[in-house]
């Protein structure tokens, strides 16, 4: 697919990147109204927790098969067919339902999340050429986190002419967003060439198996760190005197130097090893970790969370540029494979967080970042074995 014209390759990326950033936003619309809305509706607390995890639990479930099917079918069919189905969920929720039924509800609309991402991610390797990659993976998540940013704002405004108004919001952005990608993107390559015959990803086999295990193990950190994060932050911003809108302040000022910074990161993974840059962004971001319960000043704690968020935007361009890289030939199935590893480790840090933090301040962000630290070191072997593609030799470091 690189093959195509410098202009269709702008258009197609171009169109990515709009479709990133409206689904991005509609997602991010209903993130701080869901809770309310559900304890509205009669839910306890405990089944707040379940319909919100619900979506997790289905892109944990959904995006490996997701991604073998993008390999197949085409990543522009994967892309419209989940966004649609997740805005088709998103808008029954205004419907009169039991709680009970939005938890199937919340499944659906993560099934639709899990069938579109590993598409997505893929896409943008097949419109791009491999010198490039970092950059343009720079750009998809910079449109994401700008989405993510937006969408809560804009949703706590929509919220006070009615909670259905959310919903419907992310239906149609959502919506929206198939249209783009349905727009931009041309018929999948894989049919374009004829191909039927793909071969089988392995995590023992050559380059690419050695590529996807050592980015596995990396995503593994960062979804052990992020599914912490996400329990334990409101609690350690509130412990140390954060009022509400100070805590979502913080959230937004995390946000915003990933935005900053991740054009750069991509630039950086373009010229630099792409390996070490993911595993330095990673390690260095979880070592932050344990200076936040020896902070008692909130802007002291913003601003450190600030260069936490600059070090962890290298991760991200890195790690899908140096895997798309290295599998030309399954590159949805490997970033099925990635996005099931990275939501399966932040149900496991979300599961185990709340325990850690009743233990101490202190216990999750010393946990969390030994445990990163650890799996950053178990990825060097692989990593190293996989070598580094460099004008299109493929090095090995002995």
């Amino acid at each position: 697919m690189t093959a195509m014209q410098p202009a269709r390759r702008r258009t197609a990326l171009a169109g990515i990147l709009a479709a990133v950033f409206v689904s991005g936003t509609g997602i991010g619309s209903i993130l701080p109204i869901l809770p309310l809305y559900l304890r509205e509706r009669g839910a306890s607390y405990a089944l707040v927790g379940v319909v919100v995890a619900a979506a997790l639990v289905a892109q944990a479930v959904g995006q490996w098969p997701a991604g073998w099917l993008a390999d197949r079918l085409g990543r522009r069919e994967m892309m419209v067919a989940g966004l649609l189905l997740s805005a088709a969920a998103s808008l029954v929720f205004v419907l009169p339902l039991s709680v009970a039924w939005l938890v199937v509800l919340r499944f659906v609309q993560g099934l639709g999340f899990a069938a579109a991402a590993p598409a997505e991610r893929a896409a943008v390797a097949d419109v791009v050429p491999p010198e490039e990659l970092g950059m343009a993976y720079g750009w998809v998540s910079a449109a994401r986190m700008s989405g993510l940013i937006v969408g809560p704002a804009l949703g706590g405004l929509l919220a006070v002419f009615g909670r259905w108004t959310v919903f419907v919001t992310t239906g149609a952005a959502l919506a929206a967003a198939a249209l783009v990608a349905a727009v931009a993107l041309g018929p999948s390559p894989r049919r374009m060439a004829g191909q039927r015959g793909l071969p089988v990803l392995s995590l023992r086999a050559g380059r690419g198996g050695q590529a996807l295990r050592g980015v596995l193990i990396l995503t593994a950190g960062v979804g052990l760190l992020a599914g912490i994060y996400d329990v334990i932050w409101s609690l350690y911003m509130r412990a140390i005197g954060a009022s509400d809108p100070v805590i979502g302040l913080s959230f937004s000022l995390w946000a915003l130097p990933l935005v900053i910074v991740t054009p750069l990161a991509g630039w950086a993974s373009d010229r630099w090893d792409r390996r070490w840059l993911a595993a330095a962004s990673v390690g260095l971001t979880a070592m932050i970790g344990p200076f936040y319960p020896l902070l008692h000043n909130i802007p002291v704690v913003m601003a450190v969370g600030a260069v936490e968020a600059g070090l962890w935007a290298f991760a991200e361009p890195a790690m899908n540029a140096f895997l798309m890289d290295a599998v030309p030939e399954s590159r949805g199935e490997a970033q099925g494979i990635v996005g099931t590893a990275l939501s399966a480790a932040m149900a496991i840090g979300s599961l185990l967080a709340g325990t850690l933090f009743a233990i101490g301040l202190a216990v999750p962000f010393v946990a969390g970042a030994v445990a990163c630290v650890a799996l950053v070191l178990a990825a060097v072997p692989s990593l190293r074995a996989a070598g580094q593609r460099a004008g299109g030799m493929v090095t090995t470091v002995a």
